[in-house]
């Protein structure tokens, strides 16, 4: 009877002390490619002239936790019109790019540093009539300049009524880890 006392007031001991090592709740929070595509900050249009003024969809997210980046491809197309249309068929075009996600200066969002353009792909269109996007194509592995990707918004950031700041960001297989601490 006194060893079964003995192990329940080491457990108890235990699971107490593990509960005030994080009283304060989670220190992190991952962020999913829908959380990132739903509140995605950065513009193609704001990035690329070309493609200014142009009704472009939010971007695809996928994680490069190898290389440390994000990946951001945008899908757009343009239909043929009417019979024939301009160029007899519709005409898509698939632009990709990758950063490395870091907090910005005030730790109130994510910015993409390291941005390259890493694919450009016209589909549907002849080479002859690119209008400047074929000489995008040729800028594969350009360098873009730093892009705020998302801020955080504050009810991400308290959690059982306690402020959090994010210290770091990751990431991961699971998605994009920010390491957060109360303030």
């Amino acid at each position: 009877m006194r060893k079964w006392m003995t192990a329940l007031a080491a457990v108890l001991t235990t699971s107490l002390l593990a509960g005030c090592a994080t009283v304060h709740g989670p220190t992190s929070i991952t962020l999913s490619r829908d959380d990132i595509e739903r509140s995605i900050a950065t513009d193609l249009g704001n990035l690329i002239e070309i493609f200014r003024g142009l009704d472009v969809r939010r971007p695809e997210v996928a994680f490069l936790p190898v290389a440390g980046r994000l990946e951001l491809t945008w899908y757009l197309t343009m239909p043929a019109e009417g019979d024939g249309g301009l160029f007899g068929s519709t005409v898509g075009v698939a632009v990709a790019m990758t950063g490395q996600p870091a907090l910005n200066a005030a730790r109130t969002g994510i910015d993409l540093t390291d941005v390259k353009l890493d694919d450009v792909r016209v589909l549907g269109l002849p080479r002859l009539l690119g209008f400047g996007i074929g000489r995008l194509a040729e800028r594969k592995g350009a360098p873009l300049p730093d892009v705020p990707l998302l801020s955080f918004r504050p009810a991400q950031m308290r959690v059982a009524d306690v402020a959090y700041g994010a210290t770091a960001v990751a990431v991961t297989f699971g998605g994009l880890r920010v390491d957060i601490e109360p303030r």
